[in-house]
């Protein structure tokens, strides 16, 4: 069995509460669109969410964490407390693999049919996948390195965790986290189980739906100004390749992934 694990930021915490629901259900959506059934989905949250969406293989933790401050890094704590505790939660359920998924992101509905079929196999990596900026509708597919920009990105066999269950949430934080996404596929490599990579695109990430932690394009363009001529070449550069990997956002791609 898969469990998914999602951590869900505060609404005290959400420039629209209703938005990041409304995100959330597109999420879950997504996640339970899965060709087999043999998964859960454990939401981690301060508070539940109004979601109109309800199946039975949903459960909500409640945490009472203090709420993190405005910077990035206390937010990314925040995430990864969350993330510990849903995986500490998982484990009592016996699972064979483990997924976290963002609560704005979406899933191929392949991944649990996969994991079924592989169940003695460490885990994967989602080096494949797609990049959706939600405010102008833009699809990309990412060939490689997906994984290293969103923490919807491994699928880890459960008895691989074992050893982390144990960290005081006093102590997490990136650079002592196996759950810090830029590092998981490095951290078990190094302990021996190393991760494979998944060999379909396995997600969509998306990005600038007003709630995302990392800067929208308006922030980063704001950023941008007063760029020397080499930086502006490295933009026009950079550009003409985003136009290159851009994608139309096909109904095959929106039924496997439920990217509505």
């Amino acid at each position: 069995m898969l469990v998914f694990i999602i951590p869900l930021k505060s609404s005290r915490l959400s420039s629209s509460w209703e938005r990041v629901c409304q995100l959330l259900e597109r999420t879950l959506k997504s996640v339970c669109n899965q060709t087999s059934s043999n998964f859960e989905v454990i939401i981690v949250c301060h508070e539940k969410p109004e979601l109109s969406f309800s199946p039975p293989k949903v459960r909500y933790l409640s945490v009472d964490l203090p709420l993190p401050g405005d910077d990035y890094v206390s937010k990314e704590k925040d995430k990864m407390c969350k993330m510990l505790l849903g995986m500490i939660e998982a484990d009592s359920m016996n699972p064979s693999h483990l997924m976290f998924v963002d609560a704005d992101d979406c899933v191929s509905n392949r991944l649990v049919e996969y994991v079924d079929q592989n169940i003695d196999q460490n885990g994967w990596f989602i080096g494949k996948g797609y990049e959706y900026r939600e405010d102008i509708q833009q699809l990309k597919y990412r060939s490689k390195g997906l994984h290293l920009r969103t923490n919807t990105s491994h699928i880890i066999r459960m008895d691989l965790l074992k050893p982390d269950l144990t960290i005081p949430l006093a102590e997490v934080r990136r650079d002592n986290f196996i759950l810090y996404h830029r590092d998981t596929a490095d951290i078990l490599e190094r302990r021996g189980t190393p991760l494979k990579e998944l060999p379909f695109p396995g997600m969509v990430y998306i990005t600038d739906n007003g709630e995302n932690m990392w800067w929208s394009q308006d922030q980063l363009s704001q950023a941008k100004k007063g760029f020397d001529l080499k930086n502006k070449l490295q933009l026009y550069l950079k550009t003409a390749y985003q136009k290159m990997i851009t994608r139309p956002l096909t109904p095959e791609i929106q039924q496997e992934f439920y990217l509505y």
